[in-house]
């Protein structure tokens, strides 16, 4: 997936430092997947193989942009006027400074429609770190996008492992880039909770959901933050943390919707 540019990476920065991790694949601690500084550890970036998309095929799809209207997270429209994102994107940020992007397939341009972000809801367990969990928010805008929503998965049966997700982005296309203003897509297949918290001791089956493939080369990276896992036509996860990009052994951590659709009901 891909980024805009490393201006907005290093503006918007969200890299989350950790203790080192268990397992003799992993070579940096996990962090966010919001733009990071440049990233540490020996191992070789592998390309995260993503696919040119379109707005046109997921209109729900946004990208919340800053004050220099840099893009830096991704979001899915759920209501009208609401945007469902993670916590750790718009935490500690002024909601005047942030634009939400809604049917814009590429940056660079200026199609679709900007709208205001009015308020932000962030989840009350959410401390600041995407690995404690409770990493989900929700942004009421201005004014209506006039693009369709995604729904909310209520199932907690939808997570069966080997499922294929689609994860969507305008993040990085491996660990240094380099950038690309257009919208992309990956297939990931949904892991088990057992095979998560091994590679993850932080993971918490309770509120997250991991995906990727075991070879590695097909993830979110940095800039993703935020962005939608989708299964069958609903949104399942919420981009938050992993280590490095589309490593093998290593996959992403999103935050596992059915946990919180209640919750997130509550402010639509």
């Amino acid at each position: 997936m891909r980024v805009w540019g490393r201006l907005a990476a290093r503006l918007a920065l969200l890299v989350m430092a950790a203790a080192a991790m268990l397992t003799p694949a992993a070579t940096a601690a996990p962090s966010a997947l919001g733009p990071p500084s440049p990233p540490g550890g020996s191992a070789e970036p592998r390309i995260v193989g993503g696919s040119d998309t379109s707005t046109d095929e997921y209109p729900w799809m946004v990208a919340l942009t800053d004050a220099a209207d840099s893009p830096f997270c991704g979001g899915a429209l759920v209501a009208p006027d609401r945007v469902v994102t993670a916590a750790h994107c718009v935490s500690g940020r002024d909601p005047a400074e942030l634009t939400v992007v809604a049917g814009r397939t590429d940056m660079r341009t200026d199609a679709g429609v900007e709208s205001r972000v009015r308020e932000v809801w962030i989840h009350p367990g959410f401390g600041g770190d995407p690995m404690g969990g409770d990493d989900v928010a929700v942004l009421t805008l201005d004014r209506e996008p006039g693009y369709r929503s995604i729904p909310l998965n209520e199932d907690p049966g939808a997570y069966q492992p080997g499922r294929s997700a689609t994860v969507l982005g305008w993040g990085y296309t491996d660990e240094d880039g380099p950038a690309s203003p257009v919208l992309q897509q990956a297939y990931v297949p949904l892991l088990s909770d057992p095979d998560c918290s091994r590679k993850y001791p932080r993971y918490d089956p309770n509120g997250m959901v991991c995906a990727g493939h075991a070879e590695g080369g097909r993830d979110a990276c940095y800039g993703d933050s935020g962005g939608p896992l989708v299964a069958g036509g609903r949104l399942i996860g919420v981009v938050s943390w992993g280590t490095g990009c589309a490593r093998a052994g290593l996959p992403g951590v999103y935050t596992r919707i059915s946990s919180y659709a209640g919750e997130l009901d509550a402010q639509r």
